[in-house]
């Protein structure tokens, strides 16, 4: 816990202390005009009732399935790929799609509502610790300053979802300063639902139980053994449920994607290079805080860091820095609000927050992208194709045109040339749809079935392109054959 406050020496100079809480005004200012910026324009994607995502529809599906007693973990071997992920996100979804129907907006919604809470968390452990409240309220401002990295906070819920989970679970062990069991059961609570979010919230969690046991031995075995038991217990239940499939489909399934460093260092320096002044400054405050007895929030950005590595496998993306983002958010709070720095540093101090003030308004030079009327225009001519066919239709990952349509999801083509590599699929099952022409539409891409030579012969051996369309999505435009049969 930091201190709340610091004794000045007399010579202290006052202007200094008036520059500090302008200069921390200024940069609330700067961080709060930005994240007005990025919700007005989030606010445009929500009302987007189309594609924006190569994910829009999936959880919706995935979660439609779920809420209503229809099984997402099953066999490979069918045109319906089983759910690839743990089961708590699409719950989540499946009650919003009970509720409003098939839709795209709850989602993205429901997401940006996960990253107001992260923000909240985040301005919550700086001010109990600092008791600065401009600290606090610019940690949880710059959360949505980097385009890079709050865009994901629109597209990529489950994530954001499993990130506030984990923070939520720490905080809760930050704040119970007595070590009480009651808050200690409520954190492992919260963390194994964590995990049941998303697998990687073992690192938060992993975070919390070391920060325990450092603290009191007995307790921090006490809590490890009741998130182990509980997740354990969870985990029995969910493959007596699957017939043993869910190990299977939301484990091994995605520790196939084979593990690439190229693709780590890629999403390291674009992360690095969104946040090239705050990422150093607050690795600097974790490792001054590692140099001494940790305290949680330098173990959760040492944990967090580490989660990042997992960026690796094939088909991560930046959202996997999330929680290390939020770490890294904390982490400068608690800086900008240390008092005891300022006095004995008071240069130091104001450069390092003047060189914050320039990153604040470096993230004006980017904007999180939205849909255009071109966007919306081009995607109704492609929804109207899925519309008026009424057979079967093969999509390549623009998951939401068939759900929106009551249409079934057919081969999840991301996973595909994988299983097929890891012998878990056989192409043969698709191959015969296609070479009898079975589906009345095909909307393909060339980018994951096109990676299958059989496949893609097939497909051109018995189907002719009827059109081509370019979809905006949130990355840029994806173009898209619509193919009927021959």
């Amino acid at each position: 816990m930091h201190s709340a406050g610091h004794e000045f020496p007399p010579n202290f100079p006052q202007v200094f202390q008036k520059l500090r809480t302008c200069l921390l005004a200024f940069l609330c200012i700067v961080l709060g005009l930005k994240a007005l910026i990025f919700f007005a324009r989030a606010t445009l994607t929500v009302l987007y009732p189309f594609e924006w995502s190569t994910m829009d529809g999936y959880f919706v599906y995935h979660g439609m399935r779920l809420v209503s007693g229809r099984p997402i973990y099953f066999d490979t071997n069918s045109l319906l790929m089983p759910f690839e992920y743990v089961p708590l996100y699409p719950a989540f979804i499946g009650v919003l799609a009970k509720l409003f129907g098939p839709g795209v907006w709850y989602e993205r919604c429901f997401s940006l509502v996960c990253s107001l809470a992260i923000s909240a968390l985040v301005a919550r452990a700086v001010k109990r610790s600092t008791r600065n409240t401009s600290a606090a309220v610019a940690a949880g401002l710059i959360l949505f300053g980097p385009a890079a990295l709050s865009v994901w906070f629109i597209v990529r819920g489950i994530d954001i979802f499993a990130a506030l989970l984990g923070l939520l679970g720490v905080s809760i062990v930050a704040e119970d300063e007595e070590g009480s069991t009651s808050r200690l059961i409520l954190a492992a609570i919260v963390l194994t639902l964590a995990f049941y979010a998303k697998q990687t919230s073992f690192f938060p969690a992993a975070a919390a139980v070391m920060y325990v046991l450092c603290k009191d031995l007995k307790k921090g075995l006490f809590m490890g053994g009741s998130l182990a038991l509980a997740t354990a217990v969870i985990f029995f239940l969910l493959q007596v449920l699957s017939d043993g499939w869910f190990f299977e489909n939301a484990f091994v399934m995605t520790m196939s994607n084979p593990y690439y460093t190229r693709i780590l260092s890629g999403l390291a320096r674009d992360f690095s290079l969104c946040l090239v002044i705050v990422f150093p400054v607050a690795l600097f405050q974790a490792s001054h805080g590692a140099g001494r007895r940790p305290d949680i929030w330098t173990l959760y950005f040492l944990f967090t860091l580490l989660s990042g590595l997992l960026a690796g496998k094939l088909g991560a993306a930046l959202t996997y820095f999330i929680p290390l983002f939020s770490a890294i958010c904390i982490c400068l709070g608690l800086l900008l609000g240390d008092s005891g720095l300022f006095a004995r540093r008071p240069r130091t101090y104001l450069v390092v927050l003047v060189a914050i003030l320039v990153q604040g308004v470096l993230f004006y030079a980017h904007y999180v992208p939205i849909p255009s009327r071109q966007h919306s225009s081009r995607a109704r001519v492609l929804d109207a194709y899925v519309k008026d066919n009424p057979g079967a239709i093969l999509t390549e990952r623009i998951d939401s045109f068939a759900v929106l349509n009551d249409r079934e999801l057919n081969v999840e083509a991301v996973q595909l040339p994988i299983l097929i590599m890891r012998r878990k699929y056989d192409p043969q099952t698709l191959l015969e749809l296609i070479e009898n022409k079975e589906f009345s539409l095909i909307i393909y891409s060339s980018i994951y079935f096109g990676g299958i030579p059989a496949l893609r012969h097939a497909i051109f051996e018995n189907y002719r392109a009827i059109d081509r369309i370019s979809i905006g999505l949130f990355y840029g435009e994806t173009t898209f054959l619509v193919l009927t049969p021959v």
